[in-house]
This record gives C-alpha cells, structure tokens and sequence, in this order.
C-alpha cells in the first residue's frame, strides 16, 4: 500500500466529518463505506485510525458506525463501576475488552436475521489476511496491557 493510498482515505474521512460539524461536533460515518474504501486501497483501518488519532482525530468503531471526537469532546473518565458497558476512550482501561464484548453483544442482539446473514457472509468472504487484520484492529483498540 502506497502512502498515497493511506492518505487519500485519511483525507475522505477528513472531509466528510468536517462537512459534518467536526471538531464542534462528535460525528458518525457509517462502517461499511468507510471499511470498504480502506479495503479497495489495500490499507488497514486500524492504520487510518492511528494515523488519525496523531491528528486528535479519535476515532473507534460503535455498532455499524464509525464515532470521531476531538480531544475536546473525549471523556478520559475510565468506565465506572455503576456503567460497566460504559465504553472507556482512553487506551489501556481494563474495562475495554468488557465493553467491547457487551457492544458486541448488544448489537447482535439488536440485528435482524438478514443482518445477521449479510455479517456472517461478510466474514466468510474475507482473506484470512483480511480476518488476522480485523483481529489486529480489534486486539489494538481493546488491549488492556497497554
């Protein structure tokens, strides 16, 4: 993957969430266009976030969404003990993997039969290298050893 590619990715989503409001507002961009485009440049999401995040952009995945925040609009606060699906911005909080797999759960849970299909065929149509990069992304976002 060419720097080019990463960038022109970076910059579309860049674009879209400033014509959205941001860094005022906390915006979100639907999942799939922007997983699909990251697909069709050969680049990992998990890079374009990262590369984001260098430029306060944070960004993290909510159900069939993508969510970006400025630093402004982060709360630092781990996730407290009265919320424990509460999601925690903040790298390295021991309740991300927790509220990752309730996210997970509850958005299961909230999918119909079709969308349950469709994710399930998404899946089995991916390269193993594409499923090992998912886990990447998912394993880096909610690592709580960092």
């Amino acid at each position: 993957m060419s720097e080019a590619e990463s960038n022109s990715v970076e910059e579309s989503i860049k674009h879209s969430i400033r014509k959205n409001g941001f860094p005022q507002k906390i915006v979100r961009l639907p999942f799939k266009p922007v997983y699909d485009a990251c697909k069709r440049n050969g680049t990992p999401l998990a890079g374009v976030l990262d590369r984001l995040q260098e430029q306060q952009i944070f960004g993290k995945i909510i159900g069939n969404h993508l969510e970006f925040r400025s630093r402004e609009k982060i709360d630092f606060k781990p996730a407290s003990a009265e919320s424990p699906d509460e999601f925690s911005w903040t790298e390295g909080s021991a309740n991300n993997l927790k509220g990752f797999q309730e996210a997970a759960k509850d958005a299961l849970g909230n999918m119909t039969p079709e969308q349950m299909a469709e994710a399930g065929k998404m899946v089995e149509n991916m390269s193993a290298e594409e499923k090992l990069n998912m886990l990447k992304m998912f394993s880096q976002r909610f690592d709580s050893g960092k």
